[in-house]
């Protein structure tokens, strides 16, 4: 991207780069490393029961799978005292 780059352009250069991160994380447990930025990886959280405050009742909240992302030391910034 140079400086005659739109904002449509990069809008699909990062839908790109996130679409790429979730088929190299599809699988279950999968782990991309990105040197100097981060990790991202993918977990099952199992089924539970959980607390429905609209109905007031237990509720059965099935499996899935989410992609977390951990950043690498270096990116975040340092806290001020």
């Amino acid at each position: 991207m140079g400086p005659g780059a739109t904002r449509n352009t990069a809008s699909a250069a990062v839908e790109a780069v996130l679409a790429s991160i979730g088929l190299a994380t599809k699988e279950e447990n999968a782990r991309l490393h990105i040197a100097h930025f981060g990790t991202f990886e993918r977990t099952t959280r199992p089924a539970r029961q959980g607390y429905d405050i609209n109905t007031g009742t237990m509720r059965s909240i099935p499996a899935r799978s989410e992609l977390t992302f951990k950043p690498a030391a270096g990116f975040l910034p340092e806290q001020a005292d």
